[in-house]
C-alpha cells in the first residue's frame, strides 16, 4: 500500500524578518472542529503547530490522540501506517513519536542524531523515514532498528517528502523548482521541473505513483512520473498547507484558513472540515463502506445477525466485522473475518432489539467504517414467523395451511390472524396437517373481495413477526338440489285418489216432515283442508349497511354509512373497503371511519357489517371521491417531529446528493409530499405502506444555494389530521467561492515574504 506523507507551508509558527525584527504569528483562535462535508469514508488526522494531533472519525467525532509538544512545536510531519499507528515529528525537540491505536505517544529511539526533523514517512515494509534539516537528507530506520542516512546531493530541500511502496523517496527542491527521486539503491533522478509553486511545502503520492504538489496561491498540481507531465488539477484549492491522498484516489488539502477540503479527480473542491485551530499537517486513512442489508432472526436470549459484505474495503482487506445491539450494546465478532454473520448472545427474552454492523480494515477502531443502517427490530424469545402460508378460499372464509416458525423461548406456541391491517387479532384454532404443517379456518371474510390474511405465532414472551397471503372468499354457486320443486303435473296418474261421495237421494212426493228435535236427520259435514304453512329461516348474518357516503380529504377519505335494518342478528362492527384497494378500515360499532388514500385517484367504497357468525353482503357502492395532495406551504412548517434518512438524522448535505428519507405515523396507503425549503421545492410524492411508513429517495438540486435548508414530509395521520416531519440541514458551500479575509490573507502574505527572505540567502527550516 502506498503511504503519503505530505508537508506544508508552515501554518503554525512563521518567522517574519522585517527591518531586523522577528515576529511570531499565530492564526486567530478557532472554534472546535466542524464537519461541513461528507467524510463517511475516511478518518482525517490533522497536526497542529502547538503539537496536538487530532483524529476526526468518519462519524464526525474528534479526539486528541497525542500531544508531543515541547514548548512551541511548528512540526507538520505526520503519517499513518497500515495498522493505524500514527507517527509525528517534533521539530523543536528533534524527535519522532509513535502513537499506537488507542495508546500513548512514545519516542522512536533513533540512534542517528536528528536535527529539526520536518517530515516522516513509512513504507510497505514498516521502515520509518524522516527528513533532517542538518544535512538536507533522510534517515531510514528499518523495522529491526538498523538506520541508514541518505543525502539528496545538489538539492536544497525544504523537508517535504513521501515514500512509495518500493522504498523510493521523493523530496521537493523549491529553490530550483524540482521534484527529486532517490530509489532504494541510492540512485537520484529528477522527476519533473514544475511551475513556480511559491510557498509549497506539500507533497503526496497516490497508488499509481503520481505526485501532488500544492501552492499557497491555491493551485494543486499532479505530476506523472516517466513523462514528467505536470497538470493543474485545480486553481481553487486555497492556500495549501498540506496534501494527502486517500486510497480511493480523492485528494485532501489542509489550508491556512483552518479547514480541510476534498478535491476530486476532475478538480471539484468539496468541504470536509472547518474551524481547526493552528492547522498544519494532514494525513488521511480510508475506511471501508458500512455493511448493508443487515437482518436479524431472534433466538432464545440471542439473535442471528447477517449482512452484506462492505462494498469497498478502504484500500486494505476487511479484517473484522462487529455487530452491536440497541439497547444493551451487546456485540459479536465473527471468528473468520470473511464471515458475514454471527450470533449475539446475552439478550433479554421479550426485549425488542435492532442491530448495526461496522467493518474495519484494522484490528483496532482506527479503521472502522460507519455503523450500518439498523436491522428491523426483533424480540428474542418470541416465535419466529410462520412460513409456507397458503390459503384455500371458501364461503366467507378460507382454510390456511403453514409451517410453524421456531417457538422461541417458550414451546407453548399458539397462532392468531388479522384481516384488518394489524388493527385486531383473533385466535386461530389449528389441527395437524401433512408434512408437519398446521391448518386452520379464518372466518368473517367478505366474498368476492381480496382480503389480506396475516398470521403470527404467540408465546408467553409475546407475538412474533407475521407473514401474509391474500385470498378472495367466494359464495358457492347454486345447485339443482337447492332449486324450488316444480308444480305438480295435472295428469291423473299424478293426482291424488278421488273422494267418493254418496249418491244424491231421489226426490220425494210426500212433503217433508219437520225433523224431530231429538232425532235430527244427520247431514253430511264437509271436512276442511288445512292451508299449507311455511316457516322462514332465521337470519344468520346482518343485513348490509345502507347510505354509504364518502368525502374526499387530503390524502384520505372520510367514510360514513347507516346501520342496516335490524334482523335479529347482533352486529359486532363494520368494515369499509376502498376500491381500488388496498385500504380498509374497521370499526367496532361506529358508523364512520377514515381511509388513507392516494391523491388524485378516484375511489368508491363499500361497507359490510360484521357479526359472530359472518359478514353481511356488501353495501351498494358510494359515489366516487378523489382525495387531494397535501398542500405545500410557502415557508417550512413549524414542527418538532423529526424526519430522518435511512442512515439516521443528518445535519449536512451537498448539491446533487441522493438521500433516502424515512417517515412514520401517517395514514396507511396515503400520499406524502416531500418538500425542500427555503424556497419550496417539491422533491417527490410517495405513498405509505400498510403501517403508515414511507422510504423515498430524493436528490438535492444541483443548483441549490448553500446555507440552511429544511426537508419536510407532509401528509395526514391515522385520524386524518395534518402530519409534518422535518429535518434541518446545512447545504455545504463550494469552497472555491469562499472569501479569504483577515488572518487568512495575513498568512498568505507571511508565506510569500518568508520565501522572499529565503531566496535572499536565508536558509529556512520549515516548521
Amino acid at each position: 500500500m502506498v503511504r503519503s506523507i505530505p508537508r506544508r507551508c508552515g501554518a503554525g509558527l512563521l518567522s517574519l524578518v522585517v527591518m531586523g525584527l522577528v515576529a511570531v504569528v499565530y492564526p486567530a483562535p478557532a472554534e472546535a472542529v466542524v464537519v461541513d462535508g461528507d467524510i463517511s469514508d475516511v478518518a482525517i488526522y490533522h497536526r497542529a503547530s502547538n503539537g496536538l494531533t487530532t483524529r476526526v472519525s468518519p462519524d464526525g467525532s474528534s479526539a486528541v490522540i497525542g500531544n508531543v509538544a515541547s514548548g512551541l512545536d511548528g512540526s507538520a510531519g505526520i503519517t499513518v501506517d497500515d495498522d493505524g499507528t500514527v507517527y509525528v515529528t517534533n521539530q523543536y525537540a528533534s524527535k519522532i513519536f509513535k502513537i499506537p491505536p488507542g495508546g500513548v505517544a512514545t519516542q522512536v529511539p533513533f540512534t542517528t542524531h536528528l536535527s529539526s526533523p520536518t517530515d516522516v514517512a513509512v513504507d510497505g515494509s514498516g521502515a520509518l523515514y524522516t527528513t533532517t534539516a542538518s544535512f538536507g537528507g533522510v534517515v531510514r530506520r528499518a523495522p529491526g532498528g538498523t538506520e541508514t542516512s541518505f543525502d539528496f546531493t545538489g538539492t536544497w530541500s525544504i523537508g517535504a517528502m513521501v515514500v512509495d511502496d518500493q522504498g523510493s523517496m521523493y523530496m521537493l527542491d523549491s529553490m530550483q523548482d524540482l521534484l527529486v527521486k532517490q530509489d532504494a539503491q541510492g540512485n537520484q533522478t529528477t522527476v519533473a521541473q514544475y511551475p513556480d509553486i511559491s510557498g509549497s511545502g506539500s507533497l503526496a503520492i497516490d497508488a499509481q505513483r503520481r505526485l501532488y504538489v500544492g501552492s499557497s496561491s491555491g493551485t494543486l498540481y499532479r505530476i506523472t512520473q516517466g513523462s514528467g507531465t505536470v497538470e493543474t488539477i485545480t486553481a481553487a484549492a486555497g492556500g495549501v498547507a498540506d496534501v494527502a491522498v486517500a486510497a480511493n484516489g480523492d485528494i485532501f488539502v489542509s489550508r491556512f484558513t483552518g479547514d480541510v477540503v476534498r478535491v476530486l479527480e476532475d478538480g471539484t473542491v468539496l468541504p470536509a472540515l472547518a474551524q481547526i485551530t493552528q492547522l498544519n499537517g494532514l494525513a488521511v486513512r480510508t475506511v471501508p463502506d458500512a455493511p448493508d442489508n443487515v437482518t436479524a432472526t431472534p433466538g432464545v436470549a440471542s439473535a442471528d445477525v447477517t449482512w452484506d459484505a462492505a462494498a469497498t474495503n478502504g484500500g486494505g482487506p476487511v479484517v473484522r466485522y462487529a455487530v452491536v445491539s440497541d439497547p444493551d450494546g451487546r456485540t459479536c465478532v465473527p471468528a473468520n473475518p470473511a464471515d458475514t454473520g454471527c450470533t449475539v448472545t446475552g439478550l433479554t427474552n421479550g426485549q425488542a432489539y435492532t442491530f448495526r454492523v461496522r467493518a474495519s480494515n484494522t484490528v483496532a477502531a482506527v479503521g472502522e467504517s460507519l455503523l450500518s443502517a439498523a436491522s428491523d427490530a426483533v424480540t428474542p424469545g418470541r416465535p419466529a414467523a410462520p412460513t409456507a402460508l397458503q390459503a384455500t378460499p371458501a364461503d366467507a372464509s378460507a382454510v390456511i395451511s403453514f409451517q410453524p416458525g421456531s417457538p422461541g423461548g417458550d414451546p407453548n406456541q399458539s397462532f392468531e390472524t388479522s384481516t384488518d391491517q394489524w388493527q385486531s387479532w383473533q385466535p386461530l384454532p389449528t389441527a395437524p396437517g401433512p408434512g408437519g404443517t398446521l391448518t386452520g379456518t379464518v372466518t368473517n371474510l367478505p366474498n368476492d373481495v381480496p382480503t389480506e390474511i396475516r398470521l403470527r405465532g404467540r408465546n408467553t414472551f409475546g407475538a412474533g413477526p407475521d407473514t401474509d397471503t391474500t385470498v378472495v372468499a367466494v359464495a358457492p354457486a347454486p345447485s339443482a338440489s337447492s332449486s324450488p320443486a316444480p308444480s305438480p303435473s295435472p295428469s291423473r296418474s299424478a293426482s291424488a285418489s278421488p273422494t267418493v261421495r254418496p249418491p244424491a237421494p231421489a226426490p220425494s212426493t210426500t212433503p217433508p216432515t219437520s225433523p224431530s228435535p231429538t232425532s235430527p236427520s244427520p247431514s253430511p259435514t264437509a271436512t276442511a283442508t288445512p292451508a299449507p304453512t311455511t316457516t322462514a329461516p332465521a337470519p344468520t348474518v346482518p343485513n348490509p349497511p345502507t347510505g354509504v357516503t364518502v368525502v374526499a380529504g387530503t390524502s384520505s377519505l372520510q367514510v360514513s354509512w347507516q346501520e342496516p335494518e335490524a334482523n335479529g342478528v347482533r352486529i359486532t362492527g363494520y368494515r369499509a373497503i376502498a376500491e381500488p384497494g388496498p385500504a380498509v378500515c374497521v370499526t367496532t360499532g361506529a358508523t364512520s371511519c377514515l381511509l388513507g388514500a392516494t391523491a388524485g385517484v378516484s375511489y368508491r367504497v363499500r361497507v359490510v357489517a360484521l357479526s359472530a357468525k359472518g359478514l353481511s353482503a356488501p353495501s351498494a357502492y358510494s359515489g366516487a371521491a378523489t382525495p387531494s395532495a397535501p398542500p405545500v406551504a410557502t415557508t417550512p412548517p413549524d414542527t418538532e417531529v423529526p424526519l430522518a434518512t435511512d442512515q439516521g438524522r443528518i445535519s449536512a448535505a451537498s448539491p446533487g446528493e441522493s438521500l433516502t428519507l424515512v417517515g412514520t405515523g401517517y395514514a396507511a396507503f396515503s400520499t406524502v409530499t416531500l418538500t425542500l425549503y427555503s424556497d419550496p421545492i417539491v422533491l417527490a410524492t410517495t405513498t405509505t405502506d400498510a403501517k403508515g411508513t414511507f422510504r423515498q429517495t430524493v436528490t438535492v438540486p444541483d443548483d441549490l444555494d448553500h446555507g440552511s435548508h429544511s426537508f419536510t414530509a407532509t401528509g395526514v395521520d391515522k385520524s386524518g389530521e395534518p402530519r409534518t416531519m422535518r429535518m434541518d440541514v446545512t447545504v455545504r458551500p463550494e469552497p472555491s467561492t469562499l472569501p479569504v479575509t483577515g488572518t487568512s490573507v495575513l498568512w498568505m502574505l507571511v508565506a510569500g515574504l518568508s520565501l522572499t527572505t529565503a531566496g535572499a540567502g536565508l536558509r529556512s527550516v520549515r516548521p
